[in-house]
């Protein structure tokens, strides 16, 4: 398998995460041909996704990065944790502690290995086999997502960027609801990704996006990136749907654009409208 990730995700981890991630994987499966596995690829990356929730951080918050990537025949996935993890231990049949887990997580891939890394911690690989197809090629070592995403709750980096449009779909209709907005402000959040994936193609740095999100009751903020100089304003103005034409300052409640190392963020953020006070 490649040292090059299709999408690397970082957040929190929490048991509500876990559906995050699953939403990530279901995306992929609309992005790829990945045959009749996706849902033994959602049940086995969810497990090893609950046994860091339960086991690394003694129900303490903590980072969970999980990192997919993809070539001709087979379906990488890798969860990380950076505590204690379900043990850096040899796992055989025989060790009275295998939780079933591990049995699921063995059932339902072609392979897997559970070991240490060096940062503290441990990681699950998992492969899958998914029909032979000519897949889309990362852009070399994708970095890590909370390069992006500053003090947001979350980040998902995506490459090629093609791949973004229903990845992204997915994700952020996990968060949108999460962030108790209207099932119309969900669809507005929909439509927003929706345009920016179209947009985003001609502003990016390289051919990869990263997004940041926070979520709140009410309030969901997307920092998206790294973009050329300019390209906040070529998205916001050149990001359309069908006759609609361009709409992203009709969905959102604030803009910005900010200057970074690696290149140009847009930050967006949306508010339920149900809760905005009055004009006046």
């Amino acid at each position: 398998m490649t040292d090059s990730q299709n999408v690397r995700v970082g957040l929190a981890a929490r048991p509500e995460n876990v559906a995050l991630v699953r939403e990530v994987l279901a995306g992929l499966g609309d992005a790829v041909d990945l045959g009749g596995t996706l849902e033994d690829i959602k049940a086995a990356v969810s497990e090893a996704a609950n046994n860091v929730v339960t086991h690394a951080y003694g129900g303490e918050d903590g980072p969970m990065d999980v990192e997919i990537s993809l070539d001709s025949s087979e379906l990488e996935v890798l969860v990380r944790d950076y505590g204690a993890g379900i043990g850096p231990r040899v796992v055989d049949d025989s060790y009275p502690g295998r939780g079933i887990g591990l049995v699921v997580i063995e059932a339902l891939t072609s392979s897997w290995q559970l070991r240490a890394h060096a940062l503290g911690g441990v990681e699950v690989v998992m492969r899958f086999p998914i029909p032979p197809q000519v897949v889309p090629r990362a852009e070399g070592a994708v970095p890590p997502a909370d390069d992006i995403s500053g003090e947001t709750d979350m980040a998902l980096t995506i490459s090629p960027a093609s791949l973004s449009a229903a990845i992204l779909n997915r994700f952020v209709t996990g968060v949108a609801a999460r962030a108790g907005f209207s099932i119309d402000r969900v669809s507005d959040a929909q439509l927003l990704v929706d345009a920016l994936a179209a947009a985003l193609a001609t502003s990016l740095v390289a051919d990869r996006v990263s997004i940041g999100v926070d979520v709140q009751p009410g309030r969901l903020l997307l920092r998206l990136g790294p973009l050329r100089e300019g390209g906040s304003a070529s998205v916001v103005d050149g990001a359309a749907v069908a006759e609609l034409g361009p709409i992203i300052e009709r969905l959102v409640d604030g803009s910005s654009s900010e200057p970074d190392a690696a290149g140009e963020l847009l930050t967006l953020v949306m508010l339920d409208r149900r809760a905005r006070p009055p004009a006046g």
